[in-house]
């Protein structure tokens, strides 16, 4: 049986760079809440239902998640907005 993924895009809480002195800590921010976010998913027992497949400096991470893992994703306080456009992928 084919477990069916959807790829779309999470907005984390860190996103918005008000309140950083500079650039470089802003991207480390963002840099340390991908880290914790991946944490999280690996520490709820979701690593196979929600994957972390890509980030950008912006706050912008591509998730690879199943329904359930993209319903644990956006009870996270630090995921800001999900992005409902999905692309089906199938594994």
């Amino acid at each position: 049986m084919a477990i069916e993924l959807h790829s779309f895009t999470v907005t984390l809480a860190v996103a918005d760079p008000s309140g950083c002195a500079s650039a470089a800590e802003h991207r480390a921010r963002v840099w340390k809440a991908v880290s914790e976010l991946s944490d999280a998913v690996r520490r709820a027992g979701m690593a196979r239902e929600a994957r972390v497949r890509g980030q950008d400096r912006s706050g912008h991470v591509l998730i690879e998640a199943t329904d359930l893992g993209a319903d644990f994703l956006r009870g996270l306080p630090a995921i800001a907005r999900v992005d409902t456009g999905r692309m089906a992928v199938r594994h």
